[in-house]
């Protein structure tokens, strides 16, 4: 067998291997519908790339068997095994993504579970004439509908099967036409076929010739060929049956027309091909010609373009020139399982012929082949073909090179999705992992510093938080910094979301997030930081729910509380400067600063808190320049400050906070300990309390930090941890009942029930932490 080069592209993967059964493919417009043997029949749309896309997949009740296109644009009809006759039609513009049509049983339009085959005939506005050919026990049944109403039915008896052919083959249907001078192995629509008057009369009958009706031609799978002209049967009582052209006696794959010379092509399964032209008799004039001649089967499927066959066997795809002393030629392109002709070569001058073809592996490719590559076509290519052959091997070569850069493409993206995947599943490793004892701390934490500043010309509390990288990791765009404030008296919470450009390791960064003005801040705060990993910056797109798509990593949880809230005074003025000079000049006048707090006075609220000199010295590292005193409010305030300090709460109240080294009896010994004694004093009682409260969480921290060196102090310590944990919750639950942190600016002074028998209980009850 002769060989010839063809061009295949790809245009499609169907994702799964062809089944067994017979598959069905129909090229329409600029969509391709591919049927597998299932329920589902796959509507492919071009792309701008001349590729396919799925647009959409019809699913059907029962398998499909047979597809054939309707007269409507967008509209085709659908054979289901055992479930009649569909019409359906598709959405007319293209779909960007795939979508699932169901098709409902009411799109049935002729509902039998035998037929196996069908044709149709006449095609009108809301009504369609068909021709079916069903299996009704030991009868084939050719019947004619119009409307769903039944209009003719005949039958003939079955011939039983022979050998090993019992199941091979289906029945095969098309309508034919006494042609009008059209151009000859015209076939439109898909199965109509045109035959030239002659030979349509001498296979017909003269009757159907001069009315010019249509004729039925049937292929069973026992090889033989029915043909049944349509003229006047309008009625089921008229006994007319299909006569027999032929017999091939294998089952028929395809049924068409050829031209030049003009005829009737009818090829088998097992390779015999029947050619059906006229010739001329001495006798008798123009009379019938059946001639046979065998190709290399088995035939899985086959097309016609003019007088050129294109049939598939189980290993090639071949084509034959119908006419004689022609032989087979292969395309060198194996298992194709279905074809269709693509475009119509008299378009393009006869340059080209386009095949649609589907592989038994799931590809939909398009087999592109010069016209008239013939058997007599040496290794050595004629000339007039070379610059054809030239632009097909360049157009491939592009198609390939398109194909591998695409695929290098996807290829870079999936690495970079699985680098920062993996970068997000170590980063979670190092967060989210249990701590040991004594380990340090995380890799990636965050810490933050309270700072006032005027924003809008009012005064803010802003809190710098501090993100530092100590991990191996980058932490690139994707990752960002989430932290969210949310008032201990209120359940609602705010979350402020900044992006992170690029943290290496080893460096920090840092944002600054508005805690409340003046007049709305409710302390204390509690602030959640947390790493968040958006999963658009990995799949390239966002999703219409950002929460269901990003990862969260913990990190630290700050408490903002009444400490980190106040506002120190500067030192005043020494005398001789010229902010001394004019204070003294308008007290001189009577006229006040107008500070919003004043000093507090003799009816001002105070409170006191001991705590052992040791424990302090052991946290503090030392007394320092400015005495233990100092050394603590440093520690308290986070910066340099005196042993005694003035200050403004968020409220405008003066507050004045010391420190101070004693030395008090202790109830339980007989020796004196040294303790400091940290006072608060302000003419605010929930000031105090909020003070108060702030420092006791700082002790509890401070006995909870220390390691216990000596036996003897444990037993003391963890009684002192107790009392300030006991106290702790006592004040911050009169805070919470008093509704303080809301009505700090407001105006609203008076102070609950609560909050008064918690003070009296601070003045009457000192603590001491030991």
């Amino acid at each position: 067998m002769a060989s010839a080069r063809c061009s295949v592209r790809t245009l499609a993967g169907l994702g799964s291997a062809v089944s067994a059964r017979r598959p069905r493919l129909l090229a329409r417009d600029s969509r391709v519908l591919v049927a597998r043997g299932e329920r589902e029949v796959l509507v492919f749309g071009r792309q701008e790339s001349a590729l396919l896309s799925v647009e959409a997949v019809l699913q059907f009740d029962s398998a499909v068997t047979l597809l054939l296109p309707a007269a409507g644009r967008h509209q085709f009809y659908v054979l289901c095994e055992n479930a009649g006759i569909h019409r359906v039609t598709l959405p007319p513009g293209p779909s960007p993504d795939p979508v699932l049509l169901p098709v409902p049983p009411e799109a049935a339009v002729l509902r039998d579970e035998g037929i196996c085959c069908f044709v149709v005939v006449e095609e009108a506005v809301a009504e369609e004439t068909l021709a079916t050919l069903s299996l009704r026990g030991a009868s084939w049944v050719l019947s004619l509908y119009k409307r769903a109403e039944k209009l003719f039915e005949s039958s003939v008896l079955v011939v039983p099967p022979q050998g090993d052919r019992a199941e091979l083959g289906s029945p095969v249907m098309c309508v034919v036409h006494p042609s009008d001078g059209a151009a000859p192995g015209r076939t439109d629509p898909p199965g109509h076929l045109y035959l030239e008057p002659v030979l349509y009369r001498l296979l017909f009958g003269v009757d159907a010739a001069l009315l010019r009706c249509p004729a039925v031609l049937c292929g069973l799978p026992d090889g033989r060929l029915l043909c049944l002209p349509l003229c006047g049967l309008r009625s089921s009582e008229q006994k007319v049956r299909p006569s027999v052209l032929h017999s091939l006696e294998q089952p028929l794959v395809l049924l068409g027309t050829s031209g030049g010379p003009q005829g009737l092509v009818a090829v088998g399964q097992q390779g015999r091909v029947l050619l059906v032209t006229t010739r001329d008799s001495d006798s008798e004039g123009k009379v019938e010609d059946f001639r046979e001649l065998d190709v290399r089967g088995p035939v899985a499927c086959a097309c016609l373009d003019g007088s050129r066959l294109y049939y598939s066997t189980a290993a090639d795809l071949v084509t034959l020139q119908l006419t004689p002393g022609q032989v087979p030629v292969s395309l060198n392109v194996s298992r194709v399982t279905a074809l269709s002709l693509t475009w119509n070569p008299a378009e393009a001058g006869g340059a080209v012929v386009e095949l649609l073809a589907l592989s038994l592996t799931g590809q939909l490719q398009k087999v592109t082949l010069p016209q008239g590559s013939e058997a007599r076509s040496s290794a050595r290519l004629p000339s007039t073909l070379a610059g054809q052959r030239v632009k097909d091997l360049l157009a491939a070569i592009g198609d390939v090179w398109v194909r591998a850069s695409s695929l290098k493409s996807s290829v870079k993206d999936r690495k970079e999705v699985l680098r920062l995947l993996n970068q997000v599943l170590n980063v979670s490793s190092l967060l989210l992992s249990p701590r040991k004892a004594g380990e340090a701390a995380r890799p990636i934490t965050c810490h933050g510093v309270t700072s006032w500043s005027s924003v809008l010309q009012e005064d803010a509390l802003m809190l710098r938080c501090t993100l530092e990288n100590h991990s191996p990791h980058v932490l690139e765009p994707g990752w960002s910094l989430s932290v969210q404030v949310q008032s201990v008296s209120r359940s609602a919470a705010v979350t402020h979301s900044f992006v992170l450009q690029k943290l290496e390791p080893g460096r920090r960064t840092g944002v600054d997030v508005p805690l409340g003005t003046a007049c709305d801040l409710t302390l204390p705060l509690q602030v959640h930081t947390s790493l968040m990993f958006s999963m658009g910056a990995v799949w390239g797109s966002s999703e219409e729910n950002p929460q269901l798509s990003c990862v969260g990593l913990p990190l630290n949880t700050l408490v903002v509380d009444w400490l980190d809230g106040l506002r120190l005074d500067r030192p005043s003025s020494p005398a001789g400067s010229s902010d001394f000079l004019v204070q003294r000049f308008l007290r001189s006048r009577g006229v006040t600063s107008g500070e919003r707090g004043q000093e507090p006075g003799p009816g001002s609220y105070r409170a006191a808190l001991k705590v052992s000199r040791e424990l302090l010295a052991s946290r503090l590292k030392g007394p320092g320049r400015g005495g233990l005193g100092a050394a603590v409010l440093t520690w308290l305030l986070g910066q340099p400050v005196p042993a005694r300090v003035s200050a403004h709460c968020p409220s405008g109240h003066c507050v004045q906070l010391a420190a101070n080294e004693v030395a008090p009896s202790d109830c339980s010994q007989d020796a004196v300990m040294a303790a400091v004694e940290l006072q608060v004093e302000s003419s605010s009682m929930a000031a105090v309390c909020g003070l108060h409260h702030a420092i006791l969480r700082r002790v509890q921290d401070l006995l909870s930090g220390v390691s216990v060196e000596r036996e003897a102090s444990a037993a003391p310590r963890a009684e002192s941890l107790r009392r300030v944990l006991r106290r702790v919750e006592a004040l911050g639950d009169a805070l919470q009942q008093a509704r303080v942190p809301v009505a700090l600016g407001g105006g609203t002074r008076t102070s609950s029930e609560r909050l008064l028998q918690v003070y009296q209980q601070l003045r009457e009850e000192p603590l001491l932490v030991m």
